[in-house]
């Protein structure tokens, strides 16, 4: 999908990934508000999306599996695209979406599909220019899930940290291997605030290359 020459270095896309408890939403605000002070144009988004079609996968975990769900995840996904994601590319916008691809190369793994589907029906999908994954100690994860939610998902009941902690690594070696631009961050014990200030020093350090290069 492509991005107007006009705004083409203005722009940039920046996914936000990483397992639940490990601080996605927090981070995700900082970088947000930081950019606001910088005076940048953004467009914070995630997935699933706000759609009926998100709605419909949040609602699914608990009755589709496997390829199924993988299917309609990666529907969500082009829908993301098309009707968020590449309109604020072209208008200009760095684009920061909480959850990606990556979150299907963990969760439908853990689901029982193999890295090579969840990719292959992924195969259409916009590259970032950055992929931000954020890692954390499995321990400190389930006390953080432990402290912060009344009701888990299907994925957080029947699986280990551990093992989503690992396919997390694992998805960024895959991605690197696509092309990604990956960055993996340790998000244990640091503010948010600190995380968030790597993150947006990446970004500008992007869009400087992307306009020296324009």
């Amino acid at each position: 999908m492509e991005v107007s020459q006009m705004n083409k270095h203005k722009s940039l896309f920046v996914t936000l990934e990483g397992p639940n408890g490990v601080g996605k939403t927090t981070v995700a605000k900082e970088i947000t508000q930081k950019l606001r002070n910088l005076g940048y144009k953004f467009l914070l988004t995630k997935e699933p999306t706000a759609s009926l079609l998100g709605d419909f996968l949040r609602n699914s975990e608990e009755i589709y599996g496997r390829e199924t769900l993988a299917c309609i995840a990666a529907a969500d996904r082009y829908f993301h695209i098309a009707k968020e994601i590449a309109p604020a590319l072209t208008a200009g916008q760095i684009v920061l979406s909480d959850r990606y691809v990556e979150s299907s190369l963990v969760l439908q793994r853990l689901d029982g599909c193999s890295l090579e589907f969840i990719w292959n029906v992924n195969t259409q999908i916009l590259i970032p220019d950055l992929s931000v994954i954020l890692v954390s100690d499995p321990t400190i994860l389930d006390q953080r899930l432990s402290s912060e939610r009344m009701k888990f998902s299907r994925f957080e009941r029947d699986k280990t940290r551990e093992k989503e902690m690992s396919f997390y690594r694992e998805a960024a070696k895959f991605i690197d291997q696509k092309g990604f631009n990956v960055c993996l961050l340790e998000n244990d014990k640091q503010p948010a605030s600190f995380t968030a200030e790597r993150i947006v020093s990446e970004i500008q350090k992007l869009l400087k290359e992307k306009e020296a290069m324009s």
